[in-house]
């Protein structure tokens, strides 16, 4: 891609980070901006997991985070409704993700990209009944763990993606994952603009966003997948 298209749809993403979806509601509810999915999301978790992944017999997703998150970006509907879907997260996230939460940041490269593949695609049994909700499950993830190298995935980004490397189109989200990786790999130079600053909950989770959006690749991921629809 020519690197002046890329900067300037970079500047448009950098732009819409904290703006609101206008796919939610009346279009002015800011948990449903990027800088508020990460913050509803990876926010919780985390610090469910600063105070002992203990949160008074309330799951650790609410219901309507989850809600937000199928309108923001366009999921369709899998016959779940989101009291259930939010039990089934909760019990995922205390069985497969509780116990590794601390080992991520500690993972090889490898590691990472392989635990990535094998969450997502345990979710969407777990979560959402059905190896078949891979995309939905890519985009929970997303939000959920920025810690992981995932790419969200559905059929536009997986036709676009696999066009660009003139490669068959896949349904499955493992060889998706190793698509997105190497145009990713590609793109990555172009991919050089510097993580936003959130400014969307408390002071301390504001922090934590920051803090992950440093540490991770999490930002160039979200500019990568933004940048391809034309």
């Amino acid at each position: 891609m020519n690197s002046r298209i890329c900067s300037v749809k970079a500047q448009h993403i950098q732009q819409q980070w904290n703006q609101p979806s206008t796919q939610v509601g009346s279009g002015n509810d800011i948990r449903s901006s990027h800088n508020g999915l990460l913050t509803i999301f990876y926010g919780s978790l985390e610090k469910a997991a600063r105070f002992g992944w203990l949160n008074a017999g309330r799951t650790l997703v609410d219901k309507t985070y989850l809600s937000i998150l199928w309108q923001s970006v366009g999921l369709p509907s899998i016959g779940v409704d989101f009291t259930r879907m939010a039990s089934d997260l909760d019990a995922f996230i205390r069985t497969e993700l509780e116990p590794r939460w601390d080992e991520f940041d500690h993972l090889n490269h490898y590691e990472n990209q392989s635990l990535a593949t094998e969450l997502t695609e345990t979710a969407a049994e777990q979560v959402f009944g059905s190896g078949y909700q891979e995309q939905c499950a890519s985009w929970l993830l997303f939000f959920l763990c920025p810690q992981l190298p995932l790419f969200p995935m559905n059929d536009e980004l997986a036709d676009i993606i696999a066009n660009r490397l003139q490669e068959p189109v896949t349904d499955s989200y493992q060889a998706y994952q190793l698509q997105c990786r190497r145009l990713f790999s590609h793109m990555l130079p172009d991919l050089h603009n510097p993580p936003p600053v959130a400014s969307y909950g408390t002071e301390r989770e504001q922090q934590v966003i920051n803090q992950m959006l440093k540490g991770t690749d999490w930002w160039q991921r979200h500019c990568f997948i933004s940048q391809l629809p034309e």
